[in-house]
């Protein structure tokens, strides 16, 4: 096999892994005004979320335990000093976020 054919077929398949994120990576807010505010509430703030991190009205977290079921990522956020149970849900270009068992949060994806 040429060498150059099996150089292509290398960057071929590594760039569709690389292109393999997690559904819920992005910034998320409840509304696109709140995508461009630094708010201090869920409704004001905008969720930046990572492979392995996520920030939001709460502070900076890292993502520890993560399990999966469907599109729903059920992670258990490191945050400071306390762990904190989150469930991100995805649909779409929404994202259903219960943080911390409280009411379920339903944001939309920032442009």
């Amino acid at each position: 096999m040429p060498r150059l054919l099996l150089i292509a077929i290398v960057l071929a398949a590594s760039a569709g892994w690389a292109l393999a994120a997690e559904p819920f990576v992005g910034r998320w807010a409840s509304t696109i005004d709140a995508c461009i505010g630094r708010g201090d509430t869920p409704a004001t703030a905008v969720l930046a979320a990572t492979d392995t991190t996520l920030s939001w009205f709460a502070g900076h977290c890292r993502i520890g335990k993560i399990y999966k079921v469907g599109t729903a990522a059920y992670l258990l956020a490191h945050c400071g000093e306390s762990d904190v149970p989150v469930t991100l849900a995805p649909q779409g270009e929404r994202l259903k976020v219960t943080w911390n068992r409280a009411k379920p949060i339903e944001l939309q994806r920032c442009q």
